[in-house]
């Protein structure tokens, strides 16, 4: 039995829900930045030990993101996304009237648990519900939501910490988590139940171990260095998970991933290129704030009008560039992204302050073009290529692929940028040598570059699909 749905209104509301709840997982995981310095402070810790604030949301996103999305193929889409915005709300509620750190923290992990369910369904909803030829346009929506609340978290995060208090950060999304909740219920269709399958929960303990250690060494390895006791043995449970997962999967019965997918040179060319872009975007955007203030000398307030030129052109093109690919096909768009991000990664490669703000601004214009063209069509082309049947696993690796980029392209960027201004931390950008700043600034942006030109080859070599089906079941 079909699950798509045919009403015109209706596909546009229930991408709406989906879309509204990504906007809430990427502003969460990047309001926080901004704050950090008020939660210290509140407090009375240091910004290291505050930093766990971001840590514990990642780790749980990226952890469960992949669990949770093979659980909801089972027949639990609407349950778990109604549960996750329950869950993220209330996490939300505890973050806001949280009384000391350690309960603070106990909040963010509710409240990345609630937004790896709504990341892992969201998508999920798309696939199940809505016509293949939409697809274009749905991850098109769903990814400039992700871009706009990432881009804007700062922004918004520091109006709020200098006008109100940062509690007001977490708490401004409990009504708009109630009005979702409400709108959810109503639109999403009833889960169509299905045959109880077995779960492998070896398998599943494995893959949390897995993601969870390699975020951890990845997020950390820039504040540590690779040679610190945390990133050594974070490092090596990473390693022994995926061996043992590795094994798990090719033995076990019940897969809780098929390895095989993998094996698919064009999905695992468009997931890698998907996981660049990820990559390349958070990079630049994680060293440009300090790129504004340290470099061109611009109060945040300034920085962060700046900043919002990029989600801004994305919230313009990333519907209709969604709509277009489907239209004509993905791979124009995944190159067009490609060319794009080694354009903008070029640009601030070579930027210095004395060229004024035009370069800077041609820059912030081509990031937003740049992050329209790769949301929905390279999204959509990851999920079109999953072999048969494994749609459902494609999207939770393309959901994944989108965090872990965060993740990877921050700890990237921010190594490359230590190795470049020859400094043994990044905690004080502000105060380094004006040299030296920029030349770690530069380096890091070539290394953008060079990942920008890798996932142009892995754009152009997969060549588009002849054929698109109507419809598609989980």
């Amino acid at each position: 039995m079909s699950q798509i749905i045919s009403n015109q209104l209706h596909q546009r509301l229930l991408l709406t829900a989906a879309a509204v709840g990504m906007f809430l997982d990427g502003l969460d995981g990047s309001i926080v930045t901004i704050i950090l310095p008020q939660i210290s402070e509140s407090f009375n810790t240091d910004t290291g030990t505050a930093s766990w604030v971001i840590i514990t949301y990642l780790l749980m996103m990226a952890g469960l993101i992949l669990i949770i999305g093979k659980i909801a193929e089972r027949g639990h889409i609407r349950k778990i996304f109604l549960l996750g915005l329950c869950v993220f709300t209330a996490g939300s509620a505890a973050c806001g009237i949280a009384p000391d750190l350690e309960i603070l923290l106990a909040a963010r992990i509710l409240q990345g648990i609630g937004a790896a369910m709504l990341a892992a369904t969201a998508s999920l909803l798309c696939v199940t519900y809505l016509p293949k030829d939409m697809y274009g346009m749905a991850f098109g929506a769903i990814s400039m939501s992700v871009s706009v609340g990432v881009a804007t978290g700062p922004a918004i995060g520091g109006f709020i910490a200098q006008y109100f208090s940062w509690h007001w950060a977490f708490l401004m999304n409990v009504p708009v988590g109630i009005l979702i909740l409400a709108f959810g219920m109503y639109i999403i269709p009833p889960d169509i139940p299905r045959e109880i399958q077995p779960f492998d929960l070896y398998g599943s303990i494995l893959l949390f171990g897995l993601m969870v250690s390699c975020v951890y060494c990845l997020e950390r390895i820039s504040h540590l260095g690779i040679s610190d006791l945390q990133i050594l043995l974070s490092g090596s449970i990473s390693i022994a998970c995926l061996i043992a997962f590795y094994i798990r999967e090719r033995m076990c019965h019940i897969l809780l991933i098929h390895i095989r997918v993998f094996s698919v040179m064009n999905f695992t060319a468009t997931l890698l290129a998907f996981l660049i872009y990820g990559c390349v975007s958070m990079g630049i955007f994680y060293l440009l704030p300090f790129f504004l203030q340290a470099g061109m000398a611009y109060d945040p307030a300034m920085a962060g009008l700046f900043l919002l030129i990029p989600p801004l052109i994305t919230a313009i093109i990333g519907i209709p560039v969604g709509r277009w690919s489907d239209l004509i096909g993905r791979r124009p768009f995944a190159i067009a992204a490609a060319v794009l991000s080694i354009a903008a990664s070029g640009i601030f490669m070579i930027i210095i302050p004395e060229t004024g703000f035009i370069p800077l601004i041609f820059g912030l214009l081509i990031m937003g073009l740049f992050m329209g063209c790769f949301g929905g069509p390279v999204a959509s082309r990851v999920v079109e290529n999953a072999p048969p049947g494994e749609e459902g696993t494609g999207t939770s690796l393309m959901v994944t692929a989108v965090y872990l980029g965060s993740v990877l392209g921050t700890a990237l960027f921010a190594t490359f940028f230590t190795l470049g201004s020859a400094e043994t931390g990044i905690s004080a950008f502000s105060d380094l040598d004006p040299e030296k700043f920029l030349h770690g600034f530069h380096l890091s942006m070539t290394a953008g570059f060079i990942l920008s030109v890798l996932a142009l080859i892995l754009s152009v070599i997969v060549r588009e699909k002849k054929t698109r089906e109507n419809s598609v079941r989980i």
